[in-house]
């Protein structure tokens, strides 16, 4: 039992490195079991290692009905999305891998075929075939569960770094988007910046046509206001020229009136309106000559009157003409 342990030991992997190793030599333990191996037998079994091998790895088929009794591992059932062109890899490479370490096993049976036999303790005449199959049955067991492990290792590393090239390109599109963002930014800043800039105009031109909007208001009012004075005066001059007219009206009717009879007839100075009677816009001054003129003139009548003689008809006329300097 202990020997048989040792070489199950000898057959693992003792250095972790996934290869199965074949059990060290024990011609330096038992010098005198290398006698004991039937080196016919030796042959065979070395050739029946790739038949065993291909027939463990190869799938069930209708050809062959029953099968060895053997550790499997199924796989998972839902298996995880993984490129296809990263699985074929792997796959590749776990092939390529299997087949090396068949080949390099076999490779160093064949070498050590003749020479080495008395390394091998397991091919002993004493050992029965069942039991060294069983041992390679373990073996391959062991090799299997060791590229399962590896497999889904990788399986795991290619889910992480498609997990990490999606968050890659995300982040490239959210960059995208972010730099698009400040784009469509700086462009309505910069339209923004034009708009103040035209209203700011608007408003100067605005304001300078209100300014000049008032001045031109300014200057209407002041038309206005010098239209009504305008027009004041001349409705004054209009008025005074109506009483102008009205006087000398008078003072034709007078004239005529002395020339038809011989004599200045004076019953018509009184009806000549007073002074203090029109609205004449005169001052003060002119307005008393005026009436002085009047009275003068209606004194000189008066005196016609009562002595008709020349001096007071020369009398007379003088203070006529000096009214109608006044009037006219």
């Amino acid at each position: 039992m202990p020997e048989r342990s040792q070489r199950r030991r000898g057959l693992a992997d003792p250095a972790g490195t996934g290869v199965a190793s074949l059990p060290a030599s024990s011609s330096s333990e038992n010098p005198g079991n290398g006698a004991d191996v039937d080196r016919v037998l030796f042959k065979n079994l070395v050739e029946m290692v790739p038949l065993v091998e291909s027939l463990m790895g190869r799938r069930s088929t209708s050809s062959f009905t029953r099968r060895a009794s053997m550790v499997y591992t199924p796989a998972p059932s839902h298996p995880p999305k993984v490129d296809t062109k990263g699985r074929k890899t792997a796959q590749s490479v776990y092939t390529k891998r299997k087949a090396d370490l068949a080949g390099s096993a076999l490779k160093k049976l064949a070498n050590d075929g003749d020479g080495g036999a008395d390394d091998f303790t397991i091919f002993s005449s004493n050992q029965p075939v069942a039991e060294v199959l069983q041992k390679e049955r373990e073996d391959v067991t062991m090799l299997r569960e060791q590229l399962d492990d590896l497999e889904r290792k990788i399986l795991e590393k290619d889910q992480a770094l498609k997990s990490a090239e999606d968050s890659l390109n995300q982040m490239k599109a959210a960059s995208m988007q972010l730099e698009e963002l400040k784009r469509q930014v700086t462009e309505k800043d910069s339209l923004i910046k034009s708009s103040n800039s035209q209203l700011s105009n608007a408003q100067i031109k605005l304001a300078e046509k209100q300014a000049a909007l008032e001045k031109l208001e300014l200057e209407a009012k002041a038309s206005n206001a010098k239209v009504e004075e305008l027009q004041a005066d001349l409705d004054c001059m209009d008025f005074e020229i109506r009483a102008h007219m009205q006087l000398f009206e008078e003072l034709s009717k007078c004239d005529s009136d002395a020339d038809s009879d011989g004599i200045t007839t004076f019953h018509q100075v009184d009806r000549l309106p007073h002074m203090d009677d029109l609205d004449l816009d005169l001052d003060e001054d002119t307005i008393e000559q005026m009436e002085e003129a009047r009275l003068a003139y209606a004194a000189a009548l008066a005196a016609a009157k009562e002595d008709p003689g020349e001096e007071s008809l020369i009398s007379l006329a003088e203070a006529r003409i000096k009214l109608q300097a006044f009037v006219l």
